[in-house]
């Protein structure tokens, strides 16, 4: 199923099960696998990758919560109908890039604008730096199958920017870029959101009549140590790409970042 030089770098500070889940999602949607096809075992994978059997339950584990496979108790693994999922909007390890592109559609994005800026009031204090500290810009427009879907604004602390700032000339996931070049896995964040109506210069964008009804959604995101490390506000149309938000029942000694000042407002 994977190719013989993909490996597993267990030098690099990535989980392992994350490493083994971007593997096989890559595969699923390079491949063109279609939905109903099934997976390799468990013991196949641990053995085809020298990783333990829980390792690969996490990775399978992760694949099934972002909706791109379905596991069949007593029967195994197989891939989901994509016309079934959303954008999973929970999702802490992924931003709109990974998850919708496991959806089996082409996500492209435009870079507008990408530079080093003082952070606006809300963005600082989302990340817990002094008002008027400067930081990394990017506003981008994200097209799904060619449609225009949504206009994010991304920012993050200056000692990110040189990395945040490569995305002007590739088309890439900011996620997987800080994962390469700054060793950042996303442990966690917290998301709003709420209905609105698109002004003039974001109906402009979206290619959308003003007062077009839109979710607005603002993040942030912390690393392992529970510091932010990035925020975003963006405009969605949900005619184009659907929103996903699962519930499941609280876990005993889930580490959470305090709700304090710096964090309220997203």
């Amino acid at each position: 199923m994977i190719s013989d030089s993909d490996k597993i770098d267990r030098r690099s500070p990535v989980p392992l099960y994350f490493q083994l889940s971007r593997l096989l999602s890559e595969e699923i949607v390079k491949a063109g696998w279609t939905p109903g096809e099934r997976l390799a075992s468990e013991p196949e994978i641990s053995t085809q990758f020298g990783v333990s059997r829980a390792t690969v339950r996490q990775a399978l584990q992760r694949l099934e919560d972002e909706g791109l496979v379905e596991r069949l108790k007593g029967r195994g693994t197989f891939i989901a109908d994509p016309r079934e999922r959303s954008w999973l909007l929970q999702s802490s390890e992924g931003f709109f890039h990974e998850e919708v592109e496991r959806m089996g559609f082409d996500v492209k994005s435009k870079v507008i604008r990408a530079e080093v800026v003082a952070l606006p009031h809300w963005a600082a204090e989302a990340l817990g730096l002094p008002e008027g500290t400067r930081g990394a810009l990017l506003q981008r427009l994200r097209y799904v199958n060619g449609l225009v879907a949504l206009h994010v604004t991304d920012y993050l602390p200056e000692h990110l920017a040189e990395t945040a700032l490569t995305l002007e000339r590739e088309d890439v996931s900011l996620y997987d870029r800080l994962r390469e070049r700054d060793g950042l896995t996303v442990y966690g964040g917290r998301r709003t959101l709420e209905a609105t109506r698109a002004e003039a210069d974001v109906a402009g964008l979206l290619e959308a009549k003003p007062s077009t009804p839109l979710i607005f959604i603002e993040s942030v995101s912390w690393d392992s140590d529970l510091q932010p490390f990035h925020c975003f506000q963006t405009w969605l149309r949900t005619d184009r790409i659907r929103i996903e938000v699962q519930v499941v029942r609280s876990q005993a000694g889930v580490r959470l970042a305090p709700l304090d000042s710096s964090q309220s407002s997203v």
